[in-house]
């Protein structure tokens, strides 16, 4: 399924592009994804348990967030993820600041934690499920911050390569912290980002382990996919790479942030 939207015409703004893949060995894709902004806060762009999904938004004004959560197990986590803070975009609008911007985050992850604690109380599967997530807030007065928890990854794209900027939460091979499951988890914040020459790739650890397989690296492969002519080409490729792909694989791209 593909879509494309298209805000602004003749300004330039932040373009964004969104993909997701059910794995061949997949029961079900139970990766999600958010996006929205101060432009579609009325219609976010809210993906979840879909075969095949891809979808552009061109020449987007304002604050914005996006998500990519990798349910592990199931969707429960994945899609509470993506409600808490699509919930609460509407008050990202009236802050200001830098601290307002990682209270608003963290204010988010926590409430995240505490919807999952009581809505599992009485349902072992769910009270077992967790969710990997990976997140940009952009604040047209604050900068970009960069959130995350679990092993879903966020880079950062300039004209010559692609940096991974966060940190896996992980313990040797295990993965050590996530959202929701079970509660006492953490949430890794980082901001304020104002390299206006920076755009940004936010994967599951799946995609990036595709990415690794076709590439010489995660960067080279980020870099090519973010780097080509326009975000239809970036999808394009993805979908090229995906094909007969076992895993489920989701990325977000942003590309020019600031306006």
């Amino acid at each position: 399924m593909f879509n494309i939207l298209n805000f602004n015409k003749g300004k330039i703004f932040m373009n964004i592009f969104c993909f997701t893949n059910k794995g061949t060995s997949a029961k079900i894709n139970t990766d999600t994804i958010l996006f929205v902004s101060e432009a579609i806060s009325g219609n976010p762009l809210i993906i979840n348990e879909q075969n095949n999904y891809s979808h552009f938004i061109n020449s987007i004004e304002g604050s914005a967030v996006g998500l990519v959560a990798d349910g592990l197990g199931d969707t429960f986590a994945s899609r509470l993820a993506v409600q808490t803070y699509n919930e609460n975009f509407l008050d990202l609008i009236e802050i200001v600041g830098e601290q307002e911007a990682i209270n608003w985050i963290m204010h988010n992850f926590i409430k995240l934690e505490v919807n999952a604690a009581r809505e599992s109380a009485d349902d072992k599967n769910k009270a077992m499920s967790g969710a990997s997530i990976a997140g940009i807030l952009y604040h047209k007065f604050a900068g970009v911050f960069i959130f995350h928890a679990g092993d879903s990854k966020v880079f950062a794209v300039d004209k010559d390569k692609a940096i991974q900027i966060t940190k896996d939460h992980i313990n040797g091979y295990v993965l050590e912290n996530c959202a929701c499951a079970g509660g006492g988890h953490y949430i890794s914040i980082e901001g304020s980002r104002r390299n206006k020459n920076h755009d940004y790739f936010i994967a599951t650890n799946s995609m990036c382990e595709l990415l690794s397989k076709k590439y010489s690296s995660v960067e080279e492969g980020v870099y090519n996919i973010m780097k080509l002519n326009n975000a239809e080409n970036s999808i394009n490729e993805l979908k090229k790479l995906s094909e007969n792909y076992e895993d489920n694989i989701t990325a977000l791209g942003l590309i020019n942030p600031f306006e």
